[in-house]
């Protein structure tokens, strides 16, 4: 999660980077990369200037993440996964509120916390998932030169999720 979440500010980073990041040795990142480039979460990036290193990249800046549940293992993975990404979000917001008035107002009023509950059809599910992904799309991609001046890095989550039938 680690890597998958340093790959999505838009940097591109070497497996001995990645390796800084997590705590394994450069040898184990390079196989969790080359395990996220099978699952589309991670890609080789233009070799840098020296020719040794080899940087990686997202191939997508938006996280999203859809495992195979047709067997126990891959249900088992898949709620994994899931409850890391949740998690990992979770654990961004939680900071984010405790600091609250040790931040600029102005980032303080630009953090939405909200919450609604729909009655969607399945196919309703998918256009609204649609639409919130197409609201990101004009600042997925920003290189770190394309960044603003004041901008700063932002977690939007969007999850859709059906309630449990009781």
């Amino acid at each position: 999660m680690a890597i998958i979440d340093a790959l999505s500010t838009g940097e591109e980073l070497t497996a001995t980077e990645c390796a800084e990041l997590t705590g394994l040795s450069p040898s184990a990142t390079a196989y969790h990369l080359k395990f996220l480039e099978r699952y589309g979460l991670a890609e080789p990036a233009p070799v840098r200037k020296d020719g040794r290193e080899r940087p990686w990249r997202s191939p997508d800046r938006r996280t999203q993440v859809e495992l195979d549940t047709s067997t126990p293992a891959g249900a088992a993975a898949t709620t994994a996964v899931g409850l890391a990404f949740l998690d990992s979000s979770r654990a961004i917001a939680e900071e984010f509120i405790a600091a609250g008035s040790k931040e600029p107002e102005e980032w303080r009023d630009a953090t939405a916390l909200a919450n609604t509950d729909l009655w969607l059809t399945v196919e309703e599910v998918g256009k609204v998932t649609d639409a919130l992904a197409a609201a990101l799309d004009p600042y997925r991609g920003r290189a770190l030169a394309d960044r603003p001046e004041g901008s700063r890095r932002v977690r939007v989550m969007n999850l859709v999720s059906p309630r449990r039938k009781r």
